[in-house]
């Protein structure tokens, strides 16, 4: 019985000496940013200022910060801003802050609302955060152009329908009809 006691208690420290590991705090970067202004126009720059702050038990080192806005385009490199190998070591507890500088485009691209994505690598994780942007776009004029060619086309979807019509009505008569025998 008292064998039986002590390898209950031997495992049971065991299974906590191991929770206690996987308890221990992660390494994390918290990322917290707003834009200059409540709204832009199309055209327009503006700025991006992003704080990150180090809410881990281990000092961060700083790879990678990249920016995505919600017109970015992968061909070409548009509307992404990116900086390579910082380096800059982030404290237990401390903080840095960056200044990105960006410029709406006026080609459309720039939804009305949307968010900028900030990605954030360090030596030993990565972080995402998003931060509401909101863009005044003008109203677009909508011009019909062409008109000529989608009458016709309509046109002429009509008139085949109307003999598609014509054929199926000839069908379902024909073969109602029995043929009579003389005798």
């Amino acid at each position: 019985m008292k064998e039986k006691v002590a390898l209950f208690l031997l495992l049971a420290l065991t299974l906590m000496a191991s929770l206690c590991v996987l308890g221990q705090a992660a390494p994390k970067a918290t990322i917290y940013g707003y834009v200059d202004k409540t709204q832009y126009l199309s055209g327009e720059e503006g700025k991006l200022k992003i704080w990150i702050i180090n809410e881990g038990d281990a000092d961060l080192i700083l790879q990678n910060i990249t920016v995505t806005y919600p017109w970015n385009s992968y061909l070409p490199w548009e509307g992404n801003d990116s900086r390579k190998t910082i380096g800059a070591v982030i404290l237990i507890e401390g903080n840095t802050t960056y200044e990105f500088d960006f410029t709406v485009p006026s080609d459309g691209r720039a939804l009305a609302y949307g968010s900028i994505t900030v990605r954030v690598v360090t030596d030993k994780d990565t972080d995402v955060a998003s931060f509401a942007i909101n863009i005044a776009n003008p109203p677009v004029s909508f011009n019909l152009e062409d008109m000529d060619n989608l009458i016709t086309l309509i046109t002429v979807q009509i008139v085949v329908a109307i003999i598609a019509a014509l054929i199926i009505a000839a069908a379902v008569f024909l073969t109602g009809r029995r043929p009579t025998t003389v005798t």
